[in-house]
């Protein structure tokens, strides 16, 4: 049942006890949870959290909120959290307690944690903050947004192939009832492997080979034997998954299997976390883990969105869903500035579709030490293309593009290239050049003469206000993922944004908006 706080207050609660080691303290972000936190956090908006008419009164979820507030604003364990709740008296001032009372034990933390996400109540102070914002007038009527988003490195450990496959096989064995749940002729290598990993000279090529094939034919028969298993399906289907993306014949005739080369797009790099995946912010720096995505107001700085998505996952397509989720809280997003993640055609649609406009670099085209695309003058509509030396073509194809839209390919042909002084330079080719036209290519065209402007290039630099929110979040544990799992990430990521809003708010609210007239 849900339990509520008492408003009244109490003459031994700390602000009004010790009110005097409070004095010059009122700007503390503690001071102003405790004056402005129930504007944000009410135990009524938790209520789908607990049942209506059965148990016993529970520790008001306002309170806990607050607790967990404060408590990834100082980056403390639950037990920790717990400690401070009970000793510390500024955290005993913004939860609203008396001097000498002990609100919860640390377990209860992870308790509401689980209601928040069974329930999807994770982003409810989020959402109330930009609720807030709204109602004040901190919002303009036409807001410029910016996204961008961060890596957030996984909790689990990544780990090489052969302990992903060993700890795969255990996972199986376990789902399966344990090694007595299995074949007779399994049992003995499932205890062995589901012990730990092989005691071998792993540096030793051969053995090191010789282990991965006892690997792979193991995994390969549990699978066989377990195949039909509804307590062990996804044990089974992450195993498979494994042996398949990370091992292929050896092209050695009899050699065994054999470490596969490259990585696979969606590689599986954790057993302890499956959602887990490799990706890059740049070519030199990879992240093992997760991405959060963040849309903000440019004005306020406030965090309008926030959504995660595996690490190797793309930026464009989390615009539009956080523009439609800021819209929705009535937010007036009408133009979201972005980096070349977001410049490319698809999102530039979705985000229109959403109701607002992308302002960001077109994606400049791939470069093989010819002329790139864009030295070409292509009119899509009539259609035709011009080359950098000043031959026309009209001649066209078509193909499909790697999402299967029809798209055209403009044709200069053997006549055209194959006496021109910057064949070279062009084409390899010996039927000629030719150019693929992307599926938007008019839309493009048009976003990269904008972006020569002296107006866009002014505009587009002031995209960089939202590093400063995320190095923010990041103080607050956003670049460190808590919990395995995306939906544990993304509740993770949602209470650090309301974190961030609710410490904004406090100071915008106190922010004077200039002379008031009566």
């Amino acid at each position: 049942m849900l339990g509520t706080v008492e408003r009244q207050g109490s003459l031994l609660g700390v602000d009004s006890l010790l009110a005097p080691l409070f004095e010059g303290d009122d700007d503390s972000f503690y001071a102003r949870l405790a004056a402005g936190g129930d504007e944000v956090i009410s135990d009524e908006d938790f209520a789908s959290c607990y049942a209506a008419d059965r148990g016993r009164p529970s520790i008001p979820p306002s309170l806990l909120m607050k607790a967990v507030l404060c408590q990834i604003r100082e980056d403390v364990s639950d037990r920790e959290a717990a400690r401070r709740a009970a000793k510390d008296l500024d955290w005993k001032r913004a939860l609203g307690l008396e001097a000498d009372e002990v609100p919860f034990h640390h377990t209860t933390l992870s308790v509401f944690r689980s209601r928040l996400l069974v329930n999807d109540a994770d982003g409810v102070v989020l959402r109330r903050t930009i609720e807030r914002a709204v109602g004040a007038g901190l919002l303009g009527r036409r807001v410029l947004a910016i996204a961008d988003s961060t890596g957030v490195m996984g909790a689990a450990a990544v780990v090489d192939t052969y302990e992903l496959i060993r700890q795969a096989i255990a996972r199986l064995v376990a789902a399966s009832g344990g090694p007595s749940g299995l074949p007779r002729r399994l049992r003995k290598r499932a205890r062995a492997y589901s012990g730990g990993k092989a005691q071998i000279d792993w540096s030793d090529a051969a053995a090191r080979g010789e282990e991965l094939g006892r690997l792979v034919t193991t995994a390969r028969e549990l699978l066989a034997a377990t195949e039909g298993s509804e307590e062990a399906a996804e044990a089974w289907e992450l195993l498979g998954r494994i042996v398949d993306q990370d091992t292929e014949e050896n092209p050695q005739d009899d050699a065994g299997p054999a470490i596969r080369q490259g990585v696979a797009p969606q590689r599986v790099v954790s057993v302890v976390d499956p959602d887990m995946r490799h990706g890059r912010k740049t070519s030199s720096r990879r992240i093992d883990g997760y991405k959060t995505h963040l849309l903000t107001d440019h004005d306020s700085e406030l965090v309008l969105g926030v959504s995660v998505t595996p690490a190797n996952a793309p930026d464009g397509p989390e615009a539009a869903p956080l523009v439609e989720g800021a819209r929705r809280a009535g937010v007036p997003v009408r133009e979201v500035l972005g980096d070349t993640a977001y410049g490319d055609g698809d999102t530039r649609v979705a985000v229109e579709e959403a109701g607002a406009k992308m302002t960001a670099k077109a994606q400049p085209p791939a470069t093989t030490g010819k002329f790139p695309k864009t030295e070409f003058r292509i009119d899509p509509d009539e259609p035709s293309a011009t080359c950098p030396a000043g031959h026309t073509t009209t001649r066209h194809g078509w193909s499909r593009d790697h999402k299967g839209r029809r798209v055209m390919i403009m044709k200069f042909g053997a006549e055209l290239c194959g006496s021109c002084p910057l064949r070279e330079r062009c084409t390899t080719s010996s039927q000629g050049h030719s150019l693929t036209l992307n599926f938007h290519e008019r839309r493009l065209q048009a976003a990269r003469a904008q972006q020569t402007r002296p107006s866009t290039r002014k505009k587009l630099r002031r995209r960089a206000i939202i590093e400063r929110k995320i190095a923010e979040g990041k103080r607050h544990g956003m670049g460190k993922a808590r919990y395995r799992g995306i939906r544990k990430v993304l509740l993770q990521e949602r209470l650090t944004a309301g974190l961030l809003n609710l410490k904004r708010l406090f100071t915008l609210l106190d922010t004077p908006k200039g002379p008031q007239t009566a």
